[in-house]
């Protein structure tokens, strides 16, 4: 965490350590503790507060905290709180950051006890996001970006960016509203890198004030392209001076010109020798067509992106296939997208990021086989992400990690065998370990690296290549062991947990064929990188922005 001493002003500070001390004297260090822990929702009822002394009577290494229940009351009844409501709390936002950063600093607390109760207020506001009330779904609501903000920043930036995509400049007051609960959780924020956003409401929260001089100041430092910036997967415009008045201009929406594209699927095939002396596997080619869109990124580079059918189909791995973490088998319903027909190469890598910065810096040329047609690989799962951000902001159209459901659909493309080519793979359509067999498959040489994307001109019906093999690929689902309540949407499974694993898929270069099968999953850290782990980028447009 940040220093409090970067938070506050040092005379704030001392005012505060002031107030603490006098509370633990009229009171206990028991009580102290108390306070740390209602610190953590950015508001409180007497219900949340005896909660959370109930809940957390230990600290991290089960020694008791010894504080008595009669605390609860004492603690609301200080100064350290502001009756807002009835029977609503809360404490000044200095206050209530210095005693976070006092509980991470304490050996009993720790950051693990910040994501216990981050955990805990999530259980505990969920029934009231559904509320009949709109003021209790609105402070439901509030409390969820508090507890999340701690543990998947991610998913609090994106929230709040729909929200303030939507927001004209006449709402004044649900700016300020914005910019105060933004205030409140800045520094988690600003340590998964989303200064930028906390800079835009500081703008717009000078604009709402009529204070146009520091807004133009603040918007102008803004890491803009064409007045937008990007955050967490959503386009921001920046208001612009205009005829004596601010403006929000609405976000371009460019006219995407589609082409058809010919191409050769390959099928594996078993057939007869002479005189029925066994058999061979052979591959049998047929020519079809699809549409697609190149995605100009920086003079000849571009990226191909195929149009993916609406349809339906069965997520997963049948019993006779594959193991647990690929079952059960289930429907899924998908819209239609755009995939990139190849995973992202090397070339395209490098133009994107040489491009102005969303979050976080990328290296132009990080992977350990070097070639500019090659997969770009060794890149962490938050770098994928950066790059899709890049793309958004340098086009305006939403690029994205497909969902793993996007991903299986599109690399089924309308077959249900183990791969697309059929019941097994040839090291003559795809790079992987092929000096195993999959099945009565073929066998050849091990992968000593990756392949430069198309060589093996092996697509499936939807013109996707490289889908088994080379490099797996980092789509935007969290790991679930199963597919235990998975969604039936083609939507992404999200858990509230920025460092658990993200899902990989298609296999590798130096992978046996069991692991580049369709169905196959697993789950790998988002910051690792590895030469085996690369992706393909995904943008949903609306029909009419095509032609």
């Amino acid at each position: 965490m940040t220093n409090s001493s970067n938070l506050l002003p040092e005379t704030r500070s001392e005012e505060i350590e002031h107030a603490i001390a006098s509370f633990q004297r009229r009171f206990t260090q028991a009580h102290v503790y108390l306070a740390y822990h209602a610190a953590f929702p950015i508001a409180l009822t007497p219900h949340l507060t005896y909660c959370l002394w109930a809940s957390f009577s230990m600290d991290i290494t089960n020694q008791d905290l010894k504080v008595p229940w009669i605390a609860v009351a004492d603690f609301l009844l200080s100064p350290l709180c502001q009756e807002v409501g009835h029977e609503l709390y809360e404490m000044n936002a200095d206050l209530r950051n210095y005693l976070l950063e006092q509980m991470i600093r304490h050996p009993s607390f720790g950051h693990k006890r910040v994501e216990e109760l981050a955990h805990f207020l999530l259980s505990y506001v969920q029934r009231e996001l559904n509320d009949s009330k709109l003021s209790t779904q609105t402070l439901a609501e509030a409390q969820r970006w508090t507890a999340l903000a701690y543990v998947y920043p991610e998913a609090v930036a994106h929230d709040l960016a729909n929200k303030l995509a939507q927001l004209s400049l006449r709402e004044k007051t649900e700016w300020l509203r914005m910019t105060l609960l933004t205030e409140a959780i800045a520094t988690p924020l600003r340590q998964a890198h989303f200064e930028s956003l906390l800079a835009y409401l500081q703008g717009m929260r000078e604009l709402a004030r009529g204070n146009h001089v520091q807004a133009e100041s603040t918007l102008k430092s803004l890491p803009a392209h064409n007045n937008q910036i990007v955050v967490a997967g959503v386009t921001l415009p920046i208001p612009e001076f205009q005829d004596s008045d601010w403006q929000i201009n609405p976000i371009a929406s460019r006219t995407t010109s589609l082409k058809s594209f010919q191409f050769e699927t390959a099928k594996l095939i078993r057939e007869p020798r002479f005189m029925r002396l066994g058999s061979r596997w052979v591959i049998e080619r047929h020519e079809q067509q699809v549409t697609l869109f190149d995605e100009r990124l920086d003079g000849q580079i571009s990226i191909e992106m195929v149009q993916i059918p609406e349809g339906n189909y069965l997520m997963g791995a049948a019993n006779n296939e594959g193991d647990y973490r690929q079952r059960p088998q289930h429907p899924v319903t998908i819209a239609s997208f755009f995939l990139s027909r190849f995973p992202v190469t090397q070339a395209q890598w490098r133009a994107i990021s040489k491009t102005t910065k969303v979050r976080i810096e990328l290296n132009s040329d990080p992977s350990d086989f070097k070639g500019d047609n090659l997969p770009v690989e060794n890149i962490t799962w938050f770098e994928a992400i950066e790059f899709c951000e890049r793309l958004q902001l340098q086009t305006g159209k939403p690029y994205r990690l497909p969902s793993e459901a996007e991903w299986e659909y599109a690399c089924r493309a309308g077959t249900e065998t183990p791969f697309y080519f059929g019941e097994t793979i040839s090291p003559q359509l795809a790079n992987y370990d092929a000096s195993k067999r999959y099945g009565s498959g073929p066998k050849g040489r091990s992968g000593k690296q990756t392949s430069e994307v198309g060589s093996h001109n092996a697509a499936n019906n939807f013109g996707l290549d490289e889908m088994h093999g080379n490099v797996s690929e980092w789509c935007a689902d969290h790991w679930y062991e199963d597919y235990t309540n998975a969604p039936q949407d083609g939507s992404a499974r999200i858990t509230n947990n920025r460092a658990t694993l993200r899902v990989i898929r298609g296999g590798s270069w130096r992978d046996e064929p069991n692991i580049c099968r369709c169905a196959y999953r697993n789950g790998v850290p988002p910051r690792n990188k590895v030469l085996t782990i690369g992706f393909r980028v995904v943008v949903s447009l609306h029909k009419s922005n095509l032609k």
